[in-house]
């Protein structure tokens, strides 16, 4: 019967690996995955986890090897005829998305039962709570950053628990996981029903989406409990205490949950605690003295909380202690030389605080063991690194990243020592001499190089081979000479060099597999070389800022593009048509600024996952496509400036819901401007995303540590990977990162006339709005104070008429203004936000204003003084900011 039921049982699965093909024969003891009772005969047990499941990395898999190992389709009742069943695990496989099977509650006898992983999806079945000998149960989803889309797995398995109430009846229960299930739905009584489990041992409930958890317990049940996760989870509240009180607990993890308040109390009874997570919460204060008598921690994360004050020099009593992360807050001071004193610790990170003094070879005398080292400041802290030019460290590193502090200039020939390197990162460190022959040496096993913001000089070596995938950023720095040729490389970042010469046509050939290449800012010269359509991995590509001239070849094997940018160089010719002829088409970032580029923009319309188009100073023509605002439907930010476009501003624009930046100035562009602007729903509320899907997030995994978690930081490589210039406050200002804040209309220097739109007021977010040098007519809108946000207003060389209206003393923001060589009348407010506009330029050009700070009195004017105006509104005002240029 059991071996007949297996049979079933396997006649429902796909099985693309064959590792239940040897069951076959009579005798089903001997099958793979299943265990028999050697006195009875029964089936007891039955272990069907994918074999490879331990062999993939935690983040990321690979789905074709997951689709060929995993077993796939439906469990079948048969089953239930398995009574003697103790042990079922079924883990790391893909049944489809379909919920667990009731019937799996009819296991009376099971102790282990492992459903993890296996993309099960649903309500999780109250039934389980009649596995009264339960010990083990297992019920965990992937992890959402697993991204298993393709062909063989499925994007989610997120199960659903309504209530944990059906828990109660596992009262022999030592292991219990749900990690990413949806819990809430449970989330106000999930506690009391664990509570009630006095045997449990291991509680994991990451990412369950709980959000209520007492502060206190007055009798915790669960007495035997030893590990604790409830990490990425919305609890947003002070610590709960009663945590901290329970003796046995040896791993807690609290992290990603935005608990507050101080940590100094919590750290008082934790003698048996091992692993102790409490980052990337909202903790305060000082850490305390008393750290230093937890004898046998041996992991310690507080990164990214708000902890402040010095690090006490009892750390060093911590003799157990493997890994100590405190990166991302506030202490300050000296860094105690007692962290010498750590004999086994193998990750040190003290990243991004506010460290001053010196760091000297004292702090590593013992640290033999040291495999990881992490250290930074904020800039404004003076925190010298000088561990002596002699130096030989007790440590062999795989890791090293210092940054933000001052080292000898002198490249440190220390790490000559460190022959197992494979990260180097030494940013901001004042290094300012050559890098010498014996480091590149190394780059065979140098997965991450980043050497940049130094004053670093001489020639790179022409060819140097590094690991696959490997990232190197050497940026601002003083190298010259041609471009090096770095084999393996995925991620290079070159930019704000004295780097010269042409880039060689057999520059694809020599590195086939980048991914980010970034040479801005340096002397190129001659053209992009047509091989670079060779680069079929390349998904960012900014060349800008150089002296590259002919033609922009074609890319149209380029189907992983994202971004591109090859702004201010000498290109010239029209817009080729390959840019958007891969498929699949993700070009998401095009900025061409600043060259010699012509034609029209027909070559552009099949561009349609564009978030950001920047053709600005450049000599296009014709009218602007209607396509723009029919088939961008993503467009956040359309710069058009500078060019000989002609005809009216076209309606569809009014249809793009993310675009926040629109600059059409300096066109000739006539008509008058669309009231339907007042539609561009991007600009009714600040910006907080991204420009369109422009910037790739670089990623470095520093280091995988225990609990089967990563700590991944993420590092500032390829900071410059967007930029843009607008015309702002006047002048020409570069907004580099933040661009994506920019909320603009620049609609100036054309030929637009009629009124300024009233629904126009409707765009609360606007920053920037520019409409100066047309032909406009008719009043300044009363409602443009609902503008609540503006800074910038410049509505000068036009023909506007009436009086400036007083509800514009409310524009708290407004601090630049330009509203010259118009035809406004009467006097000019003087309450509010007019105080800081003293700057006669501000309003020259309009013969019949009055009052401060032009010359004319508004006594000479009152029959002309509008409603709403007193004397009030015409005193001198004392503040100075200035205005517009004209």
């Amino acid at each position: 019967m059991e071996r007949n039921a297996l049979l079933k049982f396997k006649e429902g699965l796909k099985d693309p690996s064959g590792r239940l093909s040897p069951w076959v024969g009579n005798y089903c003891c001997t099958w793979p995955g299943v265990g028999c009772n050697r006195q009875t005969g029964h089936v007891t047990k039955l272990d069907l986890r994918m074999p490879l499941a331990n062999s993939f990395n935690s983040i990321k898999i690979d789905p074709e090897a997951f689709g060929s190992a995993s077993l796939q389709g439906t469990i079948s009742p048969s089953l239930l005829d398995l009574k003697y069943l103790h042990y079922l695990d079924l883990s790391w496989n893909n049944f489809e998305q379909t919920p667990i099977p009731n019937f799996i509650g009819s296991f009376t006898k099971l102790e282990y039962l492992n459903l993890s992983c296996a993309f099960f999806s649903g309500l999780v079945p109250p039934h389980l709570g009649n596995l009264s000998n339960l010990r083990y149960l297992d019920l965990s989803s992937f992890d959402e950053d697993y991204a298993l889309v393709s062909d063989y797995a499925l994007v989610s398995d997120y199960a659903l628990v309504s209530d944990l109430n059906w828990i109660l009846g596992l009262s022999s229960l030592k292991f219990l996981g749900i990690d990413r299930a949806n819990l809430s739905f449970a989330s106000t009584n999930w506690l009391p029903a664990i509570n009630m489990l006095p045997s449990l041992m291991e509680l994991h409930l990451s990412s369950c989406s709980l959000h209520d958890i007492p502060t206190s317990l007055p009798i915790v049940n669960f007495s035997s409990i030893q590990v604790i996760d409830l990490s990425w989870n919305d609890f947003n509240s002070p610590l709960p205490g009663w945590l901290f009180n329970t003796s046995s607990l040896a791993v807690l993890d609290l992290s990603y949950n935005d608990f507050s308040g101080q940590i100094a109390p919590y750290l008082e009874n934790l003698n048996n605690m091992s692993v102790l997570d409490l980052g990337h919460n909202d903790l305060s204060g000082p850490l305390p003295i008393s750290i230093g008598n937890l004898s046998s921690l041996e992991i310690l994360y507080l990164s990214a909380n708000q902890l402040n004050g010095p690090l006490p020099i009892s750390i060093g009593n911590l003799s157990s202690l493997e890994i100590l992360c405190l990166s991302s807050n506030q202490l300050n001071g000296t860094i105690p030389e007692t962290i010498g004193q750590l004999k086994i610790l193998s990750i040190l990170d003290l990243t991004i605080n506010n460290w001053e003094g010196v760091v000297s070879r004292i702090h590593f005398l013992h640290l033999n063991n040291m495999k990881s080292f992490f250290l930074s400041t904020v800039k404004e802290k003076p925190l010298r690194f000088d561990a002596g030019y002699d130096w030989i460290p007790p440590f062999s590193l795989y890791e090293i990243l210092i940054g933000n502090c001052q080292m000898n200039p002198k490249f440190p020939i220390w790490l000559q020592t460190q022959k197992e390197l494979q990260i180097v990162h030494l940013t901001n460190v004042g290094i300012s001499s050559y890098v010498p022959d014996w480091f590149w040496k190394l780059s065979p096993q140098l997965r991450m190089l980043s050497l940049n913001a130094n004053n670093l000089s001489g020639e790179l070596p022409r060819s140097l081979k590094f690991p696959s995938d490997s990232t190197v950023d050497l940026s601002s720095n003083l190298f010259e000479g041609p471009i090096p040729l770095f084999s393996g490389v995925d991620q290079l970042n070159l930019q704000k060099n004295s780097l010269s010469g042409p880039i060689p046509a057999n520059f694809a050939d020599a590195m086939p597999y980048l991914g980010c290449l970034v040479l801005s800012e340096n002397h190129f010269n001659g053209s992009i070389p047509s091989s670079i359509n060779k680069l079929e991995h390349l998904r960012l590509l900014l060349l800008e800022n150089n002296e590259l001239s002919g033609k922009i070849p074609s890319m149209n094997r380029l189907n992983k593009l994202q971004t591109l940018d090859l702004s201010n160089n000498n290109l010239f010719d029209n817009i080729p048509s390959s840019l958007c002829s891969q498929s699949p088409l993700r070009l998401s970032y095009l900025k061409l600024n600043g060259n010699n580029l012509y034609g029209n923009l027909s070559s552009l319309e099949n561009c349609t996952e564009l978030g950001t188009l920047g053709l600005a100073n450049n000599q296009l023509h014709g009218v602007i496509p209607r396509w723009i605002g029919e088939t961008l439907s993503g467009l956040s930010i359309l710069q058009l400036r500078g060019n000989m476009f002609r005809g009216k501003i076209p309606k569809s624009l009014c249809s793009l819901p993310f675009l926040h930046v629109m600059d059409l100035g300096q066109n000739n562009l006539s008509g008058s401007i669309p009231p339907c602007l007042g539609n561009l729903s991007g600009l009714y509320h600040p910006q907080n995303g991204t420009i369109g899907s422009v910037a790739e997030l670089f990623e470095l995994d520093i280091f995988n540590v225990s609990k089967g978690t990563n700590l991944t930081a993420k590092l500032p490589y390829f900071e410059q990977i967007a930029d843009m210039e607008f015309n702002v406050k006047g002048q020409t200002l570069k907004f580099v990162k933040i661009v994506d804040l920019v909320n603009l209309i620049d609609l100036s220097s054309n030929n637009l006339e009629g009124e300024i739109p009233e629904e126009i007021m409707k765009l609360s977010a606007l920053g920037t709005l520019n409409l100066s040098r047309n032909q406009l007519t008719g009043n300044i809108p009363e409602k443009i104070a609902d503008l609540r946000l503006l800074e910038t207003l410049d509505l000068s060389v036009n023909h506007l008429l009436g009086p400036i209206p007083a509800s514009m003393s409310s524009m708290t923001f407004l601090s630049h203004l330009n509203l010259s060589y118009n035809d406004l009348s009467g006097p000019i407010p003087s309450a509010n936000q007019f105080q800081t506009f003293i700057d006669p330029s501000i309003y020259e050009g309009n013969p019949k204003l009055c009052g401060a700070p032009l010359p004319t009195n508004c006594s000479t004017h009152k029959n002309d003084t509008p409603e709403g105006y007193t004397g009030k509104d015409i005193l001198m005002c004392s503040f100075y900011l200035g205005g517009f240029e004209l």
